[in-house]
């Protein structure tokens, strides 16, 4: 016990420590977590995922919905401008490689159903934000050039969660017709995003009277995005896509308020609930906990990599290097003018996966009733885990090359310019 309280509170410290260190060191803490989770896993044999049991699925399940809810309120509608055409095409084009490539590798290569190995290429198809969104001021790019990233990182977010639980769906429901899989995407998204944008908008209106009259009423918003995400689930609805909408609506209630104020009359019900925004310290609050998940569940995936699965390791490490040779011409493609050389290097290697594609990783195993759904689920798992990890330290090792090469004298190294 005094070992294991000892360890935890270290590995927060460090965590931290690492946190600071980026600035100077341009190496994500994250990779600091993978090695501990490695060395306290796989290499020395000290933990493994199956000693706790179901609580891993619980932890993994409660990260998604921090994940989901915290990224939900930090997606913003204003500020967007010019970015949304290139951040959209970015986001779609560098989904759709990684379920195509996940599809031929999977299909072809390793014999997993259609359906599953399109599921394994969706759980790369995102960019880390925990790890790049810190990186912004540090690598100083161009303003048109910073606002694409962020916005990509929020859209890719989104649009990989959305489609990697769709196939999930209908992974689960057994069926492989595409127009079966849109529809039912289309129907269980369309109410999932519905109730969490109505008990969001309900709940800024109450909010109020539950922070000034109850006391520790901080983890309210979040105990409220577990029971969405629990109900909609019982119901048969994405609890995902409903925390996430919930979280939006929180993120963004002011400018959602002054839309409706326009359109509904002065004596409606609604529009006379002022809705209570989200305070500083509620925001800070939310990242202290993703903060802390983070950190856990990044040693977590480090003690989950099986280092004796050489083939699933190779395959990952194949499949990774593809995602980043290929995200170079889609930076070319898509963000022609407004971005100097240098943007444009380091954009084209900004393609870390993190938490959400490992959180969605690990999702088919969770689910696993019968053998051959197990030996999926540990296949996605161990490739996809895999992937994180070596994304990371490739994106690492780019960062420091180019950061090195924009140091050289002949190096473009010119601002961008923003095309009006």
């Amino acid at each position: 016990m005094e070992i294991t309280l000892i360890f935890t509170g270290a590995l927060i410290f460090f965590s931290l420590i690492f946190n600071a260190l980026f600035e100077k060191t341009r190496i994500p803490n994250v990779l600091f977590l993978l090695f501990v989770g490695l060395l306290i896993g796989p290499v020395f044999n000290l933990v493994s995922p199956d000693d706790l049991g179901r609580l891993g699925k619980v932890f993994t399940t409660i990260t998604l919905i921090v994940i989901l809810y915290e990224s939900g309120t930090r997606l913003h509608l204003g500020g967007i401008g010019k970015a949304i055409g290139p951040a959209s095409l970015l986001t779609i084009f560098n989904f759709l490689i990684p379920v195509a490539v996940g599809m031929a590798i999977g299909y072809w290569w390793i014999g997993l159903e259609l359906l599953p190995s399109a599921f394994m290429g969706a759980t790369v198809g995102s960019i880390s934000t925990p790890i790049i969104l810190p990186m912004l001021k540090q690598l100083k790019l161009g303003k048109k050039a910073e606002s694409v990233v962020f916005l990509e990182c929020a859209l890719s977010d989104i649009v990989c969660l959305v489609g990697a639980l769709a196939l999930l769906d209908a992974m689960e429901s057994g069926s492989f017709s595409i127009s079966y899989t849109i529809k039912y995407m289309a129907i269980s998204l369309l109410f999932a995003t519905t109730i969490g944008a109505v008990v969001g908008y309900f709940w800024t209106s109450i909010r109020r009277l539950v922070v000034t009259k109850l006391k520790n009423s901080m983890f309210s918003s979040f105990a409220l995005a577990f029971i969405i995400y629990g109900v909609c689930e019982l119901i048969g609805v994405n609890g995902g896509m409903a925390v996430l909408s919930f979280g939006f609506v929180l993120g963004n209630i002011d400018e959602l308020s002054n839309a409706l104020d326009k359109r509904i009359p002065d004596k409606n019900f609604i529009k006379r609930r002022k809705p209570m925004l989200l305070m500083e310290d509620e925001k800070n609050f939310y990242s202290e906990i993703v903060f802390i998940f983070k950190t856990f569940f990044f040693v977590y995936i480090g003690m989950s990599i099986r280092l004796s699965e050489y083939a699933h390791i190779i395959m990952g490490i194949i499949f990774i290097v593809v995602m980043f040779i290929v995200r170079i011409p889609s930076i070319l493609l898509f963000c022609r003018n407004g971005y100097s050389a240098r943007d444009k290097r380091i954009m084209s290697i900004l393609n870390p996966k993190g938490l959400v594609s490992a959180v969605l990783a690990s999702l088919p195993l969770q689910l696993a009733v019968t053998e051959e759904q197990i030996r999926t689920g540990e296949v996605i798992q161990n490739i996809g885990y895999a992937s994180v990890m070596f994304s990371i330290i490739i994106f690492s090792l780019l960062i420091f090359l180019v950061e090195k090469f924009d140091k050289k004298p002949n190096s473009n190294t010119e601002p961008s310019t923003i095309d009006n």
